[in-house]
């Protein structure tokens, strides 16, 4: 991460709280944690045609993550900040970015919404608008197919989130990352 970036991030904080939710970009060990709960190897995705999708990718940390495990070509990074969305376009050419509300998934997807293997996100559900983040499941589970992974961190590192509520996703594993600022816990759902 270029410190250009990081001071971007922050004042992004400062300016929106409760819609950037994190006052620094994820560390390494939080992104690869991330990218590890994608579930399907990057071989199998692409021989099988498959799409990633990334929501509220930033500045390109768990983007970065992605790339490094093979996903580059298959990527969607979503980010709705028009100067984090140019931060990624330049950072990451070979990733397909794009500007959008991930409100509208299903539309910002169109014919690649039914190649979904796994949604990768780093929202800030616990501060975002509960009709917000319901529109944002409701989207996530209209794409996932069965037996697709949906991976979410979150500062909450112990309770359940009570902002959100899954219809067709069950938890399959929970792992906390000391190695953030702050500490984090990384959830991997999966569709039933």
């Amino acid at each position: 991460m270029r410190p250009l970036e990081a001071i971007k991030f922050f004042v992004k904080y400062i300016c929106a709280p409760r819609r950037t939710g994190a006052v620094c970009p994820s560390s390494r060990f939080l992104s690869r944690k991330m990218a590890q709960g994608v579930g399907i190897g990057a071989t199998e995705a692409h021989s099988e045609n498959k799409v990633v999708v990334e929501l509220g990718a930033g500045t390109g940390a768990v983007t970065q993550a992605l790339v490094d495990s093979g996903y580059a070509d298959i990527l969607r990074s979503i980010e709705f900040d028009s100067s984090l969305f140019d931060i990624l376009s330049d950072r990451f050419p070979n990733v397909k970015v794009m500007r959008a509300n991930a409100e509208h998934l299903r539309e910002v997807l169109g014919l690649e919404s039914e190649r979904v293997c796994a949604v990768v996100s780093s929202l800030p559900l616990v501060s975002l608008p509960k009709d917000c983040v319901e529109n944002i499941v409701s989207e996530i589970e209209a794409v996932l197919p069965k037996g697709g992974h949906y991976v979410q961190y979150t500062y909450k590192i112990i309770g359940k989130n009570k902002n959100v509520r899954f219809k067709s996703l069950r938890k399959v594993s929970s792992n906390i990352v000391l190695l953030n600022i702050p500490p984090a816990r990384v959830d991997v759902y999966e569709k039933i």
